[in-house]
């Protein structure tokens, strides 16, 4: 698909990348499953092929004689909303309780800021999950983004699987989630362009969620073929060395006439005979469970979707530890934010699920608070300030009931009305139409 290429299969311990895709993407609707991507080259072009990873339990899929059959929709849309590119599918496979199926397809990318939007139907009652991802696509030089499997296979001759790489085909880890200590190798996939004849030398490691080195090999060297316009490296990395659950990195270096390349990929490790990195104490007397309802306020949607994804309330701590580890200050601070957000508390809701609680705890305490009561003709409401990127909120108790929810604000992506000035009218009173 992408051309002649060469392939290496090391038994060396291997650290990957793709710094641009980050963690699995998971969907949201009636059906969960995961999508994660990877950028490469099509050989001898400079034309960009988008791989998309699909990954679904079958067990939520209804079944019909023991089989399950869904239709899978990808949509790449450009920054403006136009359609790119669209792959649609139908997938049938065997019933199987604990079991996911993972897709793959391609996609031709311009570089830019692209979305891709993914639905899956299952095809014997309806029942839809989406998702959407905002991809940052670059141009490459010399190196892919990287594929990070937990699965590679010998392909059977003449097979056409998507998931085929030369004479191997790689299942790939398309939740970004590897569970010790069943899932305790990780394989990775990358190509490099334009380097026939030359010999490159490689490094890979193995960090926590702070950068903090793991495991890390010494540095090899893999000579490429002359003449060789793309050749695709496979290796593997034992995860052995990830003794808490939590947010881990994979690294891979790569010299080349004296330039180094370095990628970046995320992954998610639950070590179930590990430690859990229970819950540290905070100034206060209070333990990491108190804001871990809080802390999502403050995640990229990548973050949060492993965060949401985790099952229980050790993983969510560890989490939380490993998030905080390299910043105290500001954990201190965010907690202290936590505790103050109570003061907007009401009868049906905590401070934090409040809207000028979550405000306050995401951007801290405003600079000015402007608070204007009930009056003839307005709701009470307030104003608040910070004077840092001149963010503006202003937040309205429609109802009297001491609920006060945002309907401006100068943030992009922030709740803001149109007609938030109007929303300053109390219920039961009219307002003009030059209003």
């Amino acid at each position: 698909m992408r051309g002649c290429r060469i392939f290496f299969l090391l038994t060396l311990a291997m650290g990957s990348s793709m710094a641009g895709s980050g963690l699995a993407t998971v969907s949201s609707g009636d059906l969960s499953f995961f999508i994660d991507t990877a950028v490469f080259r099509l050989a001898g072009t400079d034309t960009l092929a988008l791989e998309v990873y699909e990954s679904i339990p079958v067990g939520q899929l209804a079944q019909d004689g023991g089989l399950v059959s869904f239709q899978t929709d990808a949509v790449l849309l450009s920054a403006s909303g136009d359609t790119l590119a669209v792959r649609q599918w139908i997938s049938e496979t065997e019933w199987i309780e604990g079991r996911s199926v993972v897709n793959s397809t391609v996609m031709v990318v311009e570089p830019g800021e692209q979305t891709l939007s993914v639905t899956v139907t299952d095809l014997s009652n309806g029942r839809r999950g989406a998702s959407a991802r905002n991809l940052a696509v670059e141009a490459l030089s010399a190196m892919s983004e990287m594929e990070v499997a937990n699965i590679v296979m010998p392909a059977v001759e003449d097979s056409h699987n998507p998931l085929r790489k030369g004479n191997l085909v790689i299942f790939p880890a398309a939740d970004s989630r590897f569970d010790l200590p069943g899932e305790s190798m990780a394989y990775i996939y990358s190509e490099v362009y334009g380097m026939g004849g030359e010999s490159l030398r490689r490094q890979s490691r193995l960090t926590d969620a702070s950068g903090g080195l793991l495991f890390a090999r010494p540095w090899d060297v893999l000579d490429i073929p002359e003449g060789a316009e793309a050749v695709g490296l496979l290796d593997s990395l034992s995860l052995a060395g990830a003794r808490v659950s939590g947010l881990h990195y994979l690294e891979v270096a790569l010299v080349a006439s004296g330039d180094t390349l370095l990628e970046r990929k995320p992954i998610m490790i639950m070590n179930e005979a590990g430690s859990s990195a229970g819950p540290v104490v905070q100034a206060g007397g209070g333990g990491a469970a108190d804001y871990l309802d809080e802390l999502p306020l403050l995640l990229t949607p990548s973050e949060k979707s492993i965060y949401d994804g985790l099952s229980d309330t050790a993983a969510r701590e560890a989490f939380y530890g490993r998030y905080w580890e390299s910043r105290p200050e500001a954990r201190a601070d965010f907690e202290a934010r936590c505790r103050e957000a109570g003061s907007f508390s009401t009868v049906f809701r905590e401070g934090w699920q409040t809207d000028r609680g979550r405000v306050y705890i995401k951007f801290g305490r405003p600079d000015d608070v402007e608070r204007m009561p009930l009056q003839v003709g307005t709701a009470p409401f307030e104003t608040w300030s910070y004077e840092q990127g001149g963010r503006t909120f202003v937040f309205v108790d429609t109802d009297g009931t001491g609920n006060y929810v945002q309907v401006y604000s100068t943030v992009p992506g922030e709740v803001s009305y149109s007609n938030w000035e109007r929303m300053l009218s109390p219920i039961g009173v009219g307002s003009s139409g030059d209003m």
